[in-house]
């Protein structure tokens, strides 16, 4: 009962911080209204909390590997393989700088244990690409840095495992196993390449093998997609969890998995057009929702870490380590991408403060709560990675606004739309009106149209509501010319934007966004009147 208590919360906040982002506070992503909710939510003592927190092993399994297999599927396999080297770079190299220079600054600055720093600056290094996304809203962000860090987000949790698990053992057993820590690391990541493409690999065969079976399936009383998405869509979950009990690692497994499946996609499109058409609107969805649940996860987390038995003995303390981890990873970031990765000056900045800590910083942490480190330093970890994961959204978010250009806000972007969908339609109905139709079929035909750029009332609805009743339908003849005649009125507005779009490059999203439409309303109208 707990469970289902808790994923309806969830399900009902995440609901929530969408609903309100979109109402209210458009100007501003919705992971950060998100991340009120969460705080919110925490702050209410009636509720228990302990079921969405102070649980890695379900957070990293049912919201990260999904998170990072549709992520995975918004980059082609084959840039990554050409960016190899670059991504080893900055995910294993720059992270082990990182960690050591952060772990020395920690034992120098404040005198704590060796053992106990490297723990620290090993959750401090994995970066988190939601977060990222949520500090450079609305903002245009140089193409090379964004994909540096999204390269980054993407494989750089398995570096931050392994560094973790030495530094713990180190901490434990008072012995530092570099050698097995470079074993279990190439064995963890060589393992999940390996599982990843394996595993992807087969299924994207028997995927294909299903559907080429016989294509008439596609719409007949046996449709194969919805098993096959199915099958899409539990894969980031059974994958990680069976990597992680092969002992690889599962993040890794399930981002290549991703990138697999995002190759399959770009040669199948036109296979079955259902299938790849639902898969990729539900895995969208899917994303955003995550998206906002790790947040409200994450302000649930932050309230809990600085509040009652979980705060350390020495607050001071740990806010003074969670600085010393920002700049430690600040200055690192800044000289390597400069001198190693030959990034500008500015560039060099924005991926250095671009590389936003979340979620999985606290579920790294959190993976520290049953083993023999004692309570005292355990608090003493959450609340310093709260104040780093602190510092890493507040500050970009301030010097972001300064250093980058902004985009067209979405208001603006939606009031050029919406004018050129005013105009997209009197075109269509202008044209209409040059050919012969039917009394009925004109009112019918303007009524939709009209529909789309919201210029029908609700007694106009309500009075449309009300024929459609009361009439008879159609015969077969009489909605074949119907059809016929809606099929021409979306063409026409499909022209209309073909006209344009070379006028209008700096819209081009919400452009495309705006044909789309058009095609998806051809579908569904058709579809429907089948």
């Amino acid at each position: 009962m707990q469970i289902l208590y808790g994923i309806t919360l969830l399900v009902l906040s995440s609901c929530l911080a969408m609903i309100v982002q979109n109402w209210l506070f458009r100007k501003i992503s919705v992971n950060y209204v998100a991340l009120m909710i969460g705080i919110l939510i925490a702050l209410i003592p009636q509720i228990n909390t302990e079921i969405f927190i102070g649980n890695p092993e379900v957070f990293m399994g049912l919201i990260v590997a999904p998170l990072l297999f549709f992520e995975g599927q918004n980059n082609s396999l084959y840039a990554i393989a050409r960016r190899w080297k670059s991504i080893v770079s900055i995910t294993v190299v720059m992270i082990i700088i990182a960690t050591v220079v952060a772990a020395f600054g920690i034992k120098w600055l404040i005198g704590l244990a060796l053992p106990l720093s490297f723990i620290l600056a090993a959750i401090s290094t994995p970066t988190d690409a939601t977060a990222t996304e949520s500090v450079i809203h609305g903002l245009k962000m140089p193409s090379k840095v964004s994909k540096y860090l999204q390269n980054e987000s993407l494989f750089n949790d398995a570096s931050g495992i392994i560094l973790l698990e030495m530094a713990t053992t180190w901490y434990l057993s008072k012995k530092l196993e570099i050698t097995h820590t470079v074993t279990s690391f190439l064995y963890s990541a060589g393992g999940g390449i390996i599982l990843g493409l394996m595993v992807a690999g087969i299924l994207v065969i028997f995927r294909q093998k299903l559907v080429r079976t016989d294509l008439r399936f596609v719409e007949g009383s046996y449709n194969p997609a919805n098993a096959l998405i199915a099958i899409y869509l539990l894969t980031p979950f059974l994958l990680y969890y069976f990597a992680e009990w092969l002992h690889v690692s599962g993040i890794i497994a399930v981002v290549v998995a991703g990138l697999v499946h995002r190759a399959e996609f770009e040669r199948s499109r036109l296979t079955n057009v259902y299938m790849i058409y639902n898969s990729t609107q539900l895995s969208n969805f899917i994303s955003d929702f995550l998206n906002t649940i790790v947040f409200i996860g994450l302000g649930l987390t932050i309230v809990k870490t600085s509040n009652g038995a979980l705060l350390p003995n020495r607050i001071d303390l740990a806010i003074w380590i969670g600085i010393i981890l920002y700049i430690a990873n600040i200055i690192v970031r800044y000289l390597y991408s400069f001198f190693v990765e030959r990034l500008s000056n500015r560039d060099a900045w924005i991926f250095a403060l671009g590389g936003i800590h979340g979620a999985v910083t606290f579920a790294l942490a959190y993976t520290l709560d049953h083993t023999l480190i004692s309570n005292n330093n355990f608090h003493l970890i959450l609340f310093s990675e709260a104040v780093l994961i602190i510092l890493s959204m507040v500050i970009p978010t301030i010097l972001f606004k300064f250093i980058l250009p902004k985009e067209k806000t979405d208001l603006e972007q939606e009031e050029e739309i919406d004018k050129i969908r005013r105009k997209m339609v009197d075109y269509a109905l202008k044209e209409l009106d040059k050919i012969y139709l039917p009394k009925k079929i004109r009112k019918q035909i303007k009524f939709d149209l009209n529909a789309q750029i919201n210029e029908t009332s609700m007694q106009d609805f309500l009075r449309e509501l009300k024929k459609s009743i009361r009439n008879p339908e159609l015969s077969a003849n009489e909605r074949e010319f119907r059809d016929e005649v809606y099929r021409y009125a979306f063409r026409l507005e499909r022209n209309y934007l073909g006209q344009i779009a070379q006028q209008k490059q700096e819209y081009r999203s919400s452009f495309r966004s705006l044909y789309r439409q058009i095609l998806l309303a051809e579908v569904i109208f058709l579809h429907d009147e089948e």
